[in-house]
C-alpha cells in the first residue's frame, strides 16, 4: 500500500509540475528562462546604437541591437521592456519579433529594431549546446541620446602594419568601455577588442580588457592595403554614445 501511495503522490506532483510549465509563456523573458531551466545560464555580449533618422537614412530601423554569437549559437531572440527603472525585472520583458542581419559578414549580428517612443530596455538571448545565454540589459536611448557619428574625433598614427588609433569622446561623455574592430575591404572582421583607454595599437594587447578575435591564429595586416577602423564608445548600460568609422591604408 505504501508503494502505491508514493506512486500516487509522485503522479500528482509531476502533474502539478506539468501544469505549472504549461502556464508559462515563452514570450515573457522570466518564463522563457524557467522553461529552459535544464540549460545552464551563461552571458553574451551585446549593445545598441541608434538615431531617430536611422543610420545611412534607414529610418525604418532607427535602432540596432548588436550582439556577438559565439560558435554554435542558435535560436536568437530579442525581448523588450518599457520598465526603465527596473531593468533586471525579467517579468517585464516581452518577446519582439525583429529581423536580425549579419555584421562583418556574420562575425557579429544585429537586430533591426523598429521605432519606439521614449526609451526601451532590451535583452538578447541565444542558445548553445547545454546553455542559455542572456545578455545584460541594454538601455536604448535612440530618442533621448542619439548615437553620435563623428570620424573627426579619430587620429591614426601610421606605423607600417601596426597602426595606432587614438580618439576622443564625443558630445556625451558617459563611455565606460570602447570596442574596436579592424576589418578588411570586404567587411571581414580581422580583430575585435575592448579597451578602457581611448587608444589601440594593432595588434598589441597590453591595454585590451576583452578580446573577441578568432583565437585560432594571430591577425596580421598586409602592407599597402586598405582597411576600416570602427569604434563604439559604450556606456555602463550598454548604449553606444559614439560611433567612429574610418578607412585607412597601411604603408
Amino acid at each position: 500500500m505504501r508503494y502505491f501511495a508514493l506512486s500516487a503522490l509522485l503522479i500528482v506532483f509531476l502533474s502539478c509540475q506539468k501544469d505549472k510549465l504549461t502556464e508559462l509563456n515563452e514570450n515573457i523573458l522570466a518564463d522563457y528562462i524557467a522553461l529552459n531551466e535544464d540549460l545552464e545560464l551563461d552571458e553574451l555580449i551585446a549593445c545598441a546604437a541608434g538615431h531617430p533618422d536611422g543610420f545611412s537614412g534607414d529610418s525604418m530601423y532607427p535602432t540596432s541591437v548588436f550582439f556577438y554569437p559565439i560558435e554554435g549559437a542558435y535560436d536568437f531572440r530579442y525581448f523588450e521592456s518599457t520598465q526603465i527603472n527596473t531593468p533586471d525585472d525579467y517579468t517585464g520583458y516581452q518577446a519582439k519579433a525583429l529581423n536580425h542581419v549579419p555584421v562583418f559578414n556574420g562575425y557579429l549580428r544585429r537586430f533591426q529594431n523598429t521605432a519606439f517612443t521614449a526609451e526601451r530596455m532590451g535583452i538578447v538571448t541565444y542558445k548553445t549546446p547545454g546553455k542559455l545565454h542572456v545578455c545584460n540589459p541594454i538601455r536604448q536611448k535612440t530618442n533621448i541620446k542619439p548615437t553620435e557619428l563623428n570620424a573627426s574625433l579619430l587620429n591614426i598614427v601610421e606605423n607600417g602594419v601596426n597602426p595606432e588609433f587614438n580618439w576622443q569622446d564625443g558630445a556625451i561623455e558617459e563611455n565606460a568601455i570602447y570596442f574596436q574592430v579592424i576589418s578588411d575591404s570586404e567587411g571581414n572582421l580581422i580583430s575585435g577588442t575592448y579597451t578602457f583607454e581611448k587608444s589601440f595599437v594593432f595588434y598589441e594587447l597590453d591595454n585590451v580588457v576583452l578580446n573577441i578575435t578568432d583565437s585560432t591564429s594571430t591577425p596580421v595586416l598586409e602592407s599597402n592595403h586598405q582597411y576600416r577602423f570602427s569604434m563604439m564608445g559604450v556606456s555602463e548600460d550598454n548604449w553606444v554614445n559614439l560611433l567612429i568609422e574610418k578607412d585607412f591604408f597601411t604603408n
